[in-house]
């Protein structure tokens, strides 16, 4: 959940302007959303809950029901919730979600955010494997503590 944090507080003091409405909601009241430009990161920082709790599993749930029917604000909103969330493969999901969207962002603040995502994927994933490794060394700690414990009590 921290590693949400600098991207939401960076983009809370950047002065965005304020762009047009997109297009009219669409029979359904829902708005399209197809573009991956700076008022489409504007509404998605603002409509994602901004704390762990039912509102971020509920949207989680319902984003990643919608499979490959996901648009690309979609997909992004998506990453942010699972990157908050913060759950086992949560990152890795995130970030192979990632992939392909800077390259389809119509400008540049979107590709800096989706870059910022990236990069806070790959440092979660390298903390994991560090965790990973930590218990491992953990383990063998044990292991060497035991065995040395046997072999002083083995001679006496």
């Amino acid at each position: 959940m921290l590693s949400l944090a600098l991207p939401l507080a960076l983009s809370s003091c950047a002065d965005l302007p304020r762009f047009a409405q997109p297009s009219a909601p669409t029979a359904s009241g829902a708005i399209p959303i197809h573009r991956l430009d700076a008022a489409t990161l504007d509404r998605l920082l603002r409509d994602t809950p901004q704390t762990a709790g039912p509102a971020l599993q509920s949207q989680t749930a319902r984003l990643l029901a919608l499979g490959k029917r996901r648009g690309g604000a979609e997909q992004l909103q998506l990453a942010m919730l699972l990157l908050a969330r913060g759950e086992a493969g949560d990152a890795e999901l995130a970030q192979n979600l990632l992939e392909g969207l800077r390259a389809r962002a119509d400008d540049v603040p979107m590709r800096n955010f989706i870059t910022l995502l990236r990069r806070d994927c790959a440092q979660q994933i390298a903390l994991q494997q560090a965790q990973k490794n930590v218990q491992a060394l953990q383990k063998q700690i044990d292991q060497i503590k035991s065995l040395e414990t046997e072999l002083q009590n083995h001679s006496r």
